[in-house]
């Protein structure tokens, strides 16, 4: 971000000889925050399909819970390796075109399963899909952070993240109704389908905003001062802090905890929740489908109420190691504990409510992860570390849908009772996830970590000048 204002204690520093970005227009910020809300969508749609296709496929191909849950992890496998290969190569690349053929590429994977059906297919094309889904999160979220300064970007991060709770609302129970309907290998096409129209619309309208750090060369000071710039260069400009210097932090370390423990509690959603309510809650496989996404109710509700009230509290001087640390931890401990109450309760509303809640409270924290990270991140490094902590995270993560299919499969030789491995499946889930929101707590502190980062960036500065 680029600023003459003195930078506050949360953000770091930058060269006071840099111009201030032109305001930008509230019109195009929305719009494209919207456009990138509808990525999120279909990218949260390609991932959502297989837990929806969960029964079908497992009836149709003859396979274990575990085994399913091994599909579904394929798209986590190379996932890691190509967003840590990105990052070296991120924050010289142009948001907007790397998103378009982000988006085309998931498109794309989802064909082949259209024509050619069958377990290996399926494990093929989640593995493909896994590494050009990999990326899209901090790209995303950096083309997002290009629109808005730093005490702004709550609500919008917040709004990304619900890209997958509105895909859940508003088209998961389409595409049930077109898998009942005309088979399961429909829901794949649709997807693809969607992702080809969302690339029209991009094309038009993609644009990168005022709080993109430029990634050209400086211009010379000669062109400099005949443009009637006389004050003297600042010689620590342009020069990148050492990603040692990002990575050592708490912020970042704690980050990863929360981050990883989060998503491997969503990625047991997203492959096992349609299956819990047609098999331990006893709904039908249409019913089961329409109700894969009420848990993202209170998912937006805390992610709009946390995220809005958040960049309000900063505005205000708040210090966000209380805003976006310590109650955001909080909130993950919150909603783990929501989750491991799971198996004191019967019925059917008990069960949803907790569900509901667990899951709401822990996903808040996509509120403000990203905006954390990046709190303490140059913004010519912006793209890169996100990428690199997605990655990490993402790596962690992996082996959360194995996790919770060998429970299934444990559950059912033991008792025969599908509803007692669903619980025990997202009790482990809740353990993890309050774990990861303790540590955060513990650890991350943006204003300190800025602080530290900035320092490194300097000190190299005048070590190479």
């Amino acid at each position: 971000m680029v600023s003459e204002r003195v930078p506050s204690p949360s953000e770091p520093a930058i060269s006071q000889t840099a111009a201030a970005p032109p305001k930008p227009s509230m019109v195009k910020a929305w719009v494209i925050t919207l456009m990138l809300l509808a990525s999120t969508l279909i990218a949260y749609l390609d991932k959502a399909i297989l837990g929806l296709v969960a029964q079908p496929v497992m009836a149709d191909l003859g396979l274990t819970a575990t085994q399913f849950g091994t599909i579904s992890t394929a798209a986590s496998l190379l996932g890691p390796a190509v967003t840590l290969l990105f990052a070296t190569v991120a924050d010289r690349l142009p948001l907007k075109g790397t998103l378009f053929t982000l988006v085309l590429l998931w498109s794309l994977i989802q064909l082949p399963i259209f024509f050619a059906a069958s377990a290996g297919m399926l494990v093929a094309t989640r593995l493909l899909l896994g590494a050009a889904d990999a990326p899209s999160n901090s790209v995303m979220h950096s083309m997002a952070y290009s629109w808005w300064p730093n005490e702004r970007r709550g609500l919008p991060a917040a709004l990304l993240t619900t890209g997958a709770s509105f895909g859940k609302l508003i088209f998961a129970p389409v595409l049930v109704v077109v898998i009942a309907a005309l088979g399961w290998q429909y829901g794949f096409l649709s997807v693809a389908i969607m992702g080809f129209v969302w690339c029209i619309g991009w094309a038009f309208v993609g644009k990168t905003g005022p709080y993109a750090e430029p990634v050209t060369p400086r211009p010379p000071k000669k062109a400099a001062a005949t443009a009637g710039d006389d004050a003297p260069e600042d010689p620590t400009a342009g020069t990148k802090a050492p990603l040692r210097s990002i990575l050592l932090t708490g912020t970042f370390i704690g980050y990863l905890a929360l981050f990883s423990s989060v998503g491997m509690l969503v990625m047991i959603v997203l492959t096992w929740l349609p299956s819990y309510f047609e098999a331990g809650l006893g709904f039908s496989a249409v019913t089961a489908g329409s109700l894969f996404g009420v848990p993202s109710i209170t998912s937006v509700i805390f992610l709009f109420a946390y995220g809005a009230w958040g960049d309000r509290a900063l505005k205000r001087g708040v210090p966000a190691r209380v805003v976006r640390t310590l109650i955001g931890g909080g909130l993950a401990i919150a909603g783990g504990l929501s989750l491991m109450a799971l198996p004191l309760v019967d019925g059917v509303a008990l069960p949803m409510a907790l569900l509901m809640l667990g899951y709401g409270l822990s996903t808040s924290i996509y509120a403000i992860a990203n905006p954390t990270l990046a709190q303490i991140t140059p913004a010519a490094q912006r793209t890169g570390v996100l990428s690199l902590g997605l990655a990490l995270s993402g790596l962690l993560g992996v082996p959360g849908p194995v996790l919770a299919g060998m429970v299934l499969d444990a559950a059912k030789a033991s008792s025969g009772s599908p509803a007692d491995g669903y619980t025990s499946a997202f009790l482990l889930a809740g353990v993890i996830v309050l774990i990861g929101g303790a540590l955060f707590a513990l650890l991350a502190n943006p204003e300190r970590d800025a602080l530290k980062v900035e320092a490194a960036r300097a000190a190299r500065a005048a070590r190479t000048s």
